[in-house]
Protein backbone atom coordinates (compact mmCIF):
# COMPACT_ATOMS: atom_id res chain seq x y z
CA UNK A 1 0.00 0.00 0.00
CA UNK A 2 2.76 2.45 0.94
CA UNK A 3 4.70 1.66 -2.22
CA UNK A 4 1.71 2.49 -4.40
CA UNK A 5 0.65 5.68 -2.59
CA UNK A 6 3.96 7.54 -2.47
CA UNK A 7 2.55 10.46 -4.48
CA UNK A 8 -0.35 11.00 -2.06
CA UNK A 9 1.73 12.54 0.71
CA UNK A 10 -0.86 12.92 3.48
CA UNK A 11 -2.45 9.48 2.98
CA UNK A 12 0.97 7.86 2.84
CA UNK A 13 2.12 9.58 6.03
CA UNK A 14 -0.99 8.86 8.14
CA UNK A 15 -0.91 5.17 7.18
CA UNK A 16 2.84 4.97 7.83
CA UNK A 17 2.43 6.62 11.25
CA UNK A 18 -0.55 4.50 12.27
CA UNK A 19 1.20 1.22 11.43
CA UNK A 20 4.67 1.96 12.83
CA UNK A 21 3.35 3.58 15.99
CA UNK A 22 0.21 1.45 16.38
CA UNK A 23 -1.74 4.69 16.66
CA UNK A 24 -5.41 5.54 16.80
CA UNK A 25 -6.95 7.96 14.30
CA UNK A 26 -7.23 10.75 16.85
CA UNK A 27 -3.61 10.32 17.95
CA UNK A 28 -2.33 10.63 14.39
CA UNK A 29 -4.44 13.75 13.85
CA UNK A 30 -3.12 15.39 17.03
CA UNK A 31 0.64 14.90 16.59
CA UNK A 32 2.31 18.22 17.40
CA UNK A 33 5.45 19.22 15.51
CA UNK A 34 6.88 20.70 18.72
CA UNK A 35 6.91 17.22 20.23
CA UNK A 36 8.97 15.70 17.42
CA UNK A 37 12.71 15.13 17.83
CA UNK A 38 14.15 13.92 14.54
CA UNK A 39 17.73 13.83 15.85
CA UNK A 40 16.70 11.23 18.40
CA UNK A 41 14.12 9.71 16.01
CA UNK A 42 11.20 9.97 18.38
CA UNK A 43 8.03 11.90 19.10
CA UNK A 44 5.70 12.25 22.05
CA UNK A 45 1.98 11.54 22.05
CA UNK A 46 -0.08 13.43 24.59
CA UNK A 47 -3.35 14.39 22.86
CA UNK A 48 -6.09 13.21 20.56
CA UNK A 49 -8.42 15.08 18.24
CA UNK A 50 -12.10 14.18 18.26
CA UNK A 51 -15.31 15.54 16.78
CA UNK A 52 -17.91 16.16 19.47
CA UNK A 53 -21.31 17.77 19.60
CA UNK A 54 -21.57 21.25 21.04
CA UNK A 55 -23.90 19.95 23.73
CA UNK A 56 -21.31 17.48 25.01
CA UNK A 57 -18.53 20.04 25.37
CA UNK A 58 -19.66 21.26 28.77
CA UNK A 59 -19.78 17.71 30.13
CA UNK A 60 -16.23 16.96 29.00
CA UNK A 61 -14.72 20.46 29.36
CA UNK A 62 -12.09 19.33 31.88
CA UNK A 63 -10.58 16.95 29.31
CA UNK A 64 -10.58 19.46 26.44
CA UNK A 65 -7.34 21.35 25.86
CA UNK A 66 -8.50 23.34 22.85
CA UNK A 67 -11.59 23.86 20.68
CA UNK A 68 -10.84 24.40 16.99
CA UNK A 69 -12.90 27.09 15.24
CA UNK A 70 -15.67 25.77 13.02
CA UNK A 71 -15.08 25.71 9.29
CA UNK A 72 -18.85 25.81 8.72
CA UNK A 73 -20.74 28.16 11.02
CA UNK A 74 -23.94 26.09 10.83
CA UNK A 75 -22.24 22.87 12.02
CA UNK A 76 -23.56 21.37 15.27
CA UNK A 77 -20.27 19.69 16.15
CA UNK A 78 -16.68 20.83 16.54
CA UNK A 79 -13.20 19.34 16.52
CA UNK A 80 -11.50 19.42 19.90
CA UNK A 81 -8.04 18.64 21.19
CA UNK A 82 -8.33 16.31 24.16
CA UNK A 83 -5.78 15.34 26.75
CA UNK A 84 -4.93 11.65 26.89
CA UNK A 85 -7.20 9.47 29.00
CA UNK A 86 -4.52 8.48 31.51
CA UNK A 87 -0.95 9.38 32.38
CA UNK A 88 0.12 6.02 30.92
CA UNK A 89 -1.41 6.99 27.58
CA UNK A 90 1.16 9.78 27.30
CA UNK A 91 3.95 7.94 25.61
CA UNK A 92 7.06 8.11 23.50
CA UNK A 93 7.05 6.76 19.95
CA UNK A 94 10.30 5.79 18.27
CA UNK A 95 10.56 6.40 14.55
CA UNK A 96 11.95 4.17 11.85
CA UNK A 97 14.49 5.84 9.56
CA UNK A 98 12.09 5.97 6.56
CA UNK A 99 9.34 7.43 8.74
CA UNK A 100 11.69 10.04 10.22
CA UNK A 101 12.71 11.05 6.70
CA UNK A 102 9.09 11.32 5.61
CA UNK A 103 8.27 13.48 8.63
CA UNK A 104 11.20 15.78 7.85
CA UNK A 105 9.83 16.21 4.32
CA UNK A 106 6.40 16.96 5.77
CA UNK A 107 7.88 19.61 8.09
CA UNK A 108 9.53 21.26 5.09
CA UNK A 109 6.17 21.28 3.29
CA UNK A 110 4.51 22.91 6.29
CA UNK A 111 7.08 25.72 6.20
CA UNK A 112 6.34 26.20 2.50
CA UNK A 113 2.61 26.30 3.22
CA UNK A 114 3.17 28.92 5.91
CA UNK A 115 5.03 31.13 3.46
CA UNK A 116 2.32 30.69 0.85
CA UNK A 117 -0.67 31.37 3.13
CA UNK A 118 1.00 34.04 5.24
CA UNK A 119 -1.42 35.57 7.74
CA UNK A 120 -4.17 33.22 6.60
CA UNK A 121 -2.28 30.17 7.89
CA UNK A 122 -3.82 28.64 11.04
CA UNK A 123 -0.80 27.59 13.08
CA UNK A 124 -1.99 24.96 15.55
CA UNK A 125 1.33 23.13 15.49
CA UNK A 126 -0.16 20.08 13.78
CA UNK A 127 1.94 17.69 11.72
CA UNK A 128 -1.10 16.34 9.89
CA UNK A 129 -3.13 19.30 8.70
CA UNK A 130 -4.69 20.91 5.67
CA UNK A 131 -2.54 23.24 3.54
CA UNK A 132 -3.78 26.23 5.56
CA UNK A 133 -2.94 24.53 8.87
CA UNK A 134 -6.45 23.56 9.93
CA UNK A 135 -6.95 20.09 11.43
CA UNK A 136 -8.37 17.08 9.64
CA UNK A 137 -11.39 15.30 11.05
CA UNK A 138 -9.97 11.90 12.15
CA UNK A 139 -13.00 10.23 10.56
CA UNK A 140 -11.70 11.42 7.19
CA UNK A 141 -8.68 9.16 7.64
CA UNK A 142 -10.83 6.05 7.42
CA UNK A 143 -12.78 7.35 4.44
CA UNK A 144 -9.70 8.21 2.41
CA UNK A 145 -7.95 4.98 3.44
CA UNK A 146 -10.89 2.86 2.24
CA UNK A 147 -11.20 4.91 -0.96
CA UNK A 148 -7.51 4.45 -1.71
CA UNK A 149 -7.81 0.70 -1.17
CA UNK A 150 -10.64 0.64 -3.70
CA UNK A 151 -8.53 2.62 -6.20
CA UNK A 152 -5.76 0.04 -5.80
CA UNK A 153 -8.16 -2.74 -6.70
CA UNK A 154 -8.56 -4.19 -3.22
CA UNK A 155 -12.00 -5.79 -2.96
CA UNK A 156 -14.27 -4.51 -0.15
CA UNK A 157 -14.19 -7.90 1.60
CA UNK A 158 -10.40 -7.66 1.83
CA UNK A 159 -10.23 -4.02 2.93
CA UNK A 160 -9.50 -2.99 6.49
CA UNK A 161 -10.55 0.01 8.53
CA UNK A 162 -7.98 2.66 9.44
CA UNK A 163 -8.08 1.49 13.05
CA UNK A 164 -7.04 -1.93 11.75
CA UNK A 165 -3.59 -0.44 11.08
CA UNK A 166 -3.13 -0.10 14.84
CA UNK A 167 -3.87 -3.77 15.37
CA UNK A 168 -1.77 -4.81 12.39
CA UNK A 169 1.18 -2.84 13.72
CA UNK A 170 0.81 -4.44 17.13
CA UNK A 171 0.59 -7.97 15.73
CA UNK A 172 3.73 -7.32 13.69
CA UNK A 173 5.61 -6.20 16.81
CA UNK A 174 4.38 -9.17 18.83
CA UNK A 175 5.82 -11.59 16.30
CA UNK A 176 9.10 -9.68 16.01
CA UNK A 177 9.54 -9.70 19.81
CA UNK A 178 8.71 -13.41 20.17
CA UNK A 179 5.37 -12.62 21.83
CA UNK A 180 6.58 -10.01 24.31
CA UNK A 181 3.09 -8.67 25.05
CA UNK A 182 4.24 -6.46 27.92
CA UNK A 183 6.75 -4.55 25.77
CA UNK A 184 4.36 -4.12 22.83
CA UNK A 185 1.48 -3.12 25.10
CA UNK A 186 3.54 -0.44 26.84
CA UNK A 187 4.76 0.92 23.50
CA UNK A 188 1.18 1.11 22.30
CA UNK A 189 -0.20 2.77 25.42
CA UNK A 190 -2.55 0.00 26.51
CA UNK A 191 -2.75 -2.95 28.87
CA UNK A 192 -1.41 -6.41 27.97
CA UNK A 193 -4.93 -7.77 28.58
CA UNK A 194 -6.49 -5.58 25.87
CA UNK A 195 -3.59 -6.31 23.54
CA UNK A 196 -4.04 -10.04 24.11
CA UNK A 197 -7.70 -9.75 23.11
CA UNK A 198 -6.69 -8.09 19.83
CA UNK A 199 -4.01 -10.72 19.30
CA UNK A 200 -6.51 -13.54 19.78
CA UNK A 201 -8.91 -11.92 17.32
CA UNK A 202 -6.14 -11.60 14.74
CA UNK A 203 -4.90 -15.13 15.36
CA UNK A 204 -8.38 -16.54 14.86
CA UNK A 205 -8.64 -14.77 11.51
CA UNK A 206 -5.26 -16.13 10.45
CA UNK A 207 -6.24 -19.66 11.47
CA UNK A 208 -9.45 -19.27 9.52
CA UNK A 209 -7.56 -18.20 6.41
CA UNK A 210 -5.09 -21.07 6.84
CA UNK A 211 -7.96 -23.53 7.02
CA UNK A 212 -9.38 -22.19 3.76
CA UNK A 213 -5.97 -22.48 2.11
CA UNK A 214 -5.55 -26.10 3.21
CA UNK A 215 -9.10 -26.92 2.16
CA UNK A 216 -8.64 -25.43 -1.28
CA UNK A 217 -5.45 -27.39 -1.88
CA UNK A 218 -6.55 -30.67 -0.28
CA UNK A 219 -9.72 -31.02 -2.34
CA UNK A 220 -8.27 -29.63 -5.57
CA UNK A 221 -7.64 -33.06 -7.11
CA UNK A 222 -11.26 -33.99 -6.51
CA UNK A 223 -12.39 -30.99 -8.51
CA UNK A 224 -13.56 -29.27 -5.34
CA UNK A 225 -12.05 -25.77 -5.45
CA UNK A 226 -12.94 -22.93 -3.15
CA UNK A 227 -12.37 -19.30 -4.06
CA UNK A 228 -8.70 -18.57 -3.72
CA UNK A 229 -6.44 -15.69 -4.64
CA UNK A 230 -4.36 -16.43 -7.73
CA UNK A 231 -1.13 -15.64 -5.88
CA UNK A 232 -1.81 -18.39 -3.34
CA UNK A 233 -2.72 -20.86 -6.09
CA UNK A 234 0.44 -20.03 -8.00
CA UNK A 235 2.58 -20.43 -4.88
CA UNK A 236 1.12 -23.86 -4.10
CA UNK A 237 1.53 -25.01 -7.67
CA UNK A 238 5.18 -23.95 -7.68
CA UNK A 239 5.87 -25.80 -4.44
CA UNK A 240 4.31 -28.92 -5.92
CA UNK A 241 6.28 -28.59 -9.13
CA UNK A 242 9.57 -27.71 -7.45
CA UNK A 243 9.64 -29.45 -4.03
CA UNK A 244 13.32 -28.55 -3.65
CA UNK A 245 12.23 -24.92 -3.12
CA UNK A 246 10.10 -25.99 -0.19
CA UNK A 247 12.95 -28.03 1.30
CA UNK A 248 15.27 -25.05 0.93
CA UNK A 249 12.79 -22.80 2.70
CA UNK A 250 12.57 -25.24 5.59
CA UNK A 251 16.37 -25.36 5.94
CA UNK A 252 16.72 -21.59 5.77
CA UNK A 253 15.88 -20.65 9.35
CA UNK A 254 16.24 -16.83 9.09
CA UNK A 255 14.01 -16.77 6.02
CA UNK A 256 11.57 -19.14 7.68
CA UNK A 257 11.38 -16.84 10.69
CA UNK A 258 10.74 -13.93 8.33
CA UNK A 259 7.83 -15.80 6.76
CA UNK A 260 6.08 -16.09 10.12
CA UNK A 261 5.96 -12.32 10.38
Amino acid sequence: FLKRTEEDKIVHLIVHLAFVGSLREGEVAAINIRQINLQQARLFLSNTIERVSEESIKATRSKIAFIYPKEKVYAHSVLVLKDTKTQKSMRKMYLTAPLALEISERLAQIQEDKRMYGDEYHDYGLLICKPDGRPFDPKWFNKVFKRKQTELGILPKHQIEFQGLRKSGQMHKIRLTANDFQLVAEAGGQSPTVLMEHYNESLEEEKKNLSKLVESDFYMDAGYEKNMEWEAKFFIQMLKKYPEIFRELMRNKPFDAHLTT
